[in-house]
């Protein structure tokens, strides 16, 4: 018989302001399992989401060994108890928020968990904009604590956080997102495996074609029309490239009319290559981390993902709107492997049909890199690690734990 599961939890590490709050309630919205752990709080000023004590009963739980890590900032002292956390894992999902890496370790070593551990990060003038904007009466004292945070960072190199998030670069809904897949993903011995979304993963260029053709027949539009707008559209569709087809075309709906009819039709038209589902639960199973990265907006990238039925088969999914830089730049990598608790230097695949922004890109940010042909000639040198026709042949030699 199988023991039970491992109680799992989630440390958000970070400087004042980064968001520790805000991001927790996002977790919590998204999923009620979630809950925001409450430390034992012994001093004055802010109550809110700490359980609060006495000396006297701090005492007790010192003499008790009942205290797993303990520190003192704004002339309190916060405590993180063993009771406080067997009643936190008996519920469900408890997030704590820390501000120091020796307390991090104190969690991971004295209190037996699946913890996943993320580093919350803004540069200090967002600290400082975000104190100011919400009143505080201590910016300058959350700015001494953004400076220590800092400095314990960079006296703690060999600590590596599972997942780390930008919060001045994604919402709290996309960084709960992040947290809830890394958190559910295999944090094994497995490979890392990036791939392409459109034209990797499903028939992005049939389901453009049917969408424009349908556009067309509909309005009464010729088929030099047509022709022009699968043109545009073939390798990119955006608002810019909309607006430049209804100013050219003189089509019978505005630009943002035009986007809007497409961005919440195409979903429903894109399909997955043949075996893909197949192949990347494959994948996964074997005990390698899928992240799809892509360039695109957020929304309409997520509605195909979805609606294709990738986002239910990979561990997590990089958008370039989200990630704040396109491939082939490394930023983007860089995200992708830190949405899974990686990072570049474990090294890992990208897989793409795209030669400069698959492969190319995928390359210059140090990793392997698989092309998906579709038929077509590798166009120059150096050549990838690997050609195939299809994603499904990539993703069986990943699987096979090829060099």
């Amino acid at each position: 018989m199988s023991g039970a599961p491992a109680a799992r939890g989630v440390i958000l590490y970070g400087p004042p302001a980064a968001g520790k709050d805000t991001v927790t309630r996002a977790l919590v919205a998204a999923d009620a399992e979630f809950a925001l752990f409450s430390r034992v709080k012994v001093g004055a000023g802010r109550s809110a989401g700490y359980r609060m004590s006495t000396p006297e009963q701090l005492e007790e739980l010192r003499s008790s060994g009942a205290v797993v890590y303990e520190n003192s900032r704004y002339g309190s002292t916060y405590v993180t108890d063993r009771p406080g956390l067997d009643a936190a894992v008996e519920a469900g999902i408890p997030v704590m928020h820390l501000g120091q890496v020796d307390g991090v370790r104190a969690v991971l070593n004295g209190y037996p968990a699946d913890w996943l551990t993320v580093l919350l990060w803004c540069p200090r003038e967002v600290t400082e904009a975000r104190s100011a904007d919400r009143g505080d009466a201590d910016t300058p004292a959350r700015l001494a604590a953004w400076d220590a945070t800092r400095a314990d960072l960079d006296a703690s190199p060999d600590f590596r956080f599972d997942l780390t998030i930008r919060t001045d670069e994604v919402t709290p809904a996309v960084a709960a997102a992040q947290i809830h897949q890394a958190l559910a993903a295999p944090r094994g011995d497995g490979e890392l495996v990036m791939v392409d979304f459109d034209d990797t993963l499903v028939d992005r260029l049939s389901a453009v074609t049917s969408w424009v053709v349908g556009y067309c027949a509909g309005h009464g539009l010729g088929a030099e029309v047509e022709q022009r707008m699968l043109e545009a559209m073939r390798i990119r569709a955006d608002p810019d490239v909309v607006e430049q087809l209804c100013a050219e075309l003189g089509l019978p709906e505005d630009a943002g009319e035009f986007w809007s009819r497409y961005e919440s039709e195409l979903a429903a038209l894109v399909k997955p290559f043949p075996g893909v589902i197949e192949a990347l639960a494959a994948v996964r199973k074997a005990g390698h981390q899928v992240v799809v990265v892509t360039n695109g907006g957020s929304q309409i990238q997520r509605a195909k993902l979805a609606a294709s039925g990738i986002a239910d088969v990979v561990d997590a999914v990089c958008i370039s709107e989200e990630a704040g830089a396109r491939k082939p730049s490394r930023r983007i990598f860089e995200a992708a492997a830190a949405a899974v608790g990686r990072d570049l230097a474990q090294g890992g695949w990208m897989i793409g049909d795209n030669a400069a922004l698959d492969v190319v890109g995928g390359r210059d940010a140090g990793l392997r890199t698989v092309w998906i042909s579709h038929g077509r000639s590798w166009p120059g040198e150096p050549k990838p690690d690997l050609i195939t026709e299809t994603v499904v042949g990539a993703l069986a030699h990943v699987h096979g734990g090829a060099p």
